[in-house]
């Protein structure tokens, strides 16, 4: 007797990995897309601040590198959760060492390389929070995608997740429309931050992020 057994493979469905359930890249659509960057940037050159076209660099760039190497910020998250891969989260971590390793020094002296002043964006944790968490949890599950994630696909030509991004702008406008309900209505703690809040200051909130992700990515 011939018993049929189909295997099963946690790391193939689709809810968890992104690259199966979206169709190939559009090259027409890259190529369009190229040339309207260029254009962008030749605009720029040509009327603005060198800034303004360096940021547009920046952008096209962390583009081009989340297309190929597949990284969504939250799809570690989700991967961990669903199938235990924690190969992800531990490329997250090295990239927030190296976050906080080149921007620590400049929030501690108040200044970007431009001479323009920049200080951390430090926000209250309350009830926003803890509910927008869940919404976006849920939304980016049944999307197939974050922000980062849906726009770098949308960008390399694959058209299913133009739909992900159309409500993506339509929830961003609502949220937008009542964000001072949640923002001063709802309660909330004070803003914290590991660098003024402690007294550790920035080079030691350094320290103890390096901890917390070197923690992280050993025990993932």
């Amino acid at each position: 007797m011939t018993t049929l057994v189909q295997p099963v493979n946690d790391t193939k469905d689709p809810i968890v990995r992104d690259d199966l359930a979206l169709n190939a890249p559009q090259k027409s659509l890259i190529m369009g897309g190229g040339i309207v960057g260029l254009m962008m940037l030749a605009y720029l050159l040509a009327t603005q601040h060198i800034s303004q076209s360096l940021l547009l660099g920046i952008g096209l760039l962390l583009g081009y590198t989340l297309f190929h190497a597949r990284f969504g910020f939250t799809s570690a998250f989700r991967r961990m959760m669903a199938v235990g891969n924690g190969q992800a989260m531990r490329s997250h971590m090295l990239m927030l060492a190296v976050a906080v390793t080149l921007f620590a020094p400049i929030l501690a002296y108040g200044t970007t390389l431009f001479g323009g002043p920049v200080a951390g964006y430090v926000a209250p944790l309350g009830v926003s929070l803890v509910v927008g968490s869940f919404v976006f949890g849920i939304g980016m599950q049944l999307g197939g995608g974050c922000a980062s994630g849906t726009l770098y696909a949308v960008g390399g030509g694959r058209s299913v997740m133009f739909i992900t991004f159309i409500f993506f702008i339509v929830g961003a406008t609502i949220g937008a429309y009542h964000l001072p309900f949640w923002t001063e209505e709802m309660p909330a703690y004070a803003p914290f931050s590991l660098a003024t809040s402690t007294g550790l200051g920035y080079t030691g909130a350094w320290l103890v992020s390096l901890a917390i992700f070197g923690i992280i990515a050993w025990v993932t």
